[in-house]
């Protein structure tokens, strides 16, 4: 019954943002795409924030390791 209770509860603390970010994971892997594709993927989604200075870092530093 406790590992019941864990389980619910781990449940419950998931987001729609953990659901959206192992979906659009499972979909990269699935399609194929490569790692810098999909950084640039997610910093032009459309979601309510921008893109991190981090990742805007990694995709300018990826064009030049073509």
């Amino acid at each position: 019954m406790d590992t019941l209770n864990t389980l619910t509860n781990q449940l419950s603390q998931v987001t729609m943002y953990d659901i959206k970010s192992m979906y659009n994971q499972a979909k990269n892997i699935v399609l194929n795409v490569s790692e810098m594709e999909a950084k640039v993927r997610e910093a032009t989604n459309d979601d309510a924030w921008g893109a991190s200075s981090t990742l805007m870092q990694e995709i300018a530093q990826g064009t030049f390791n073509l």
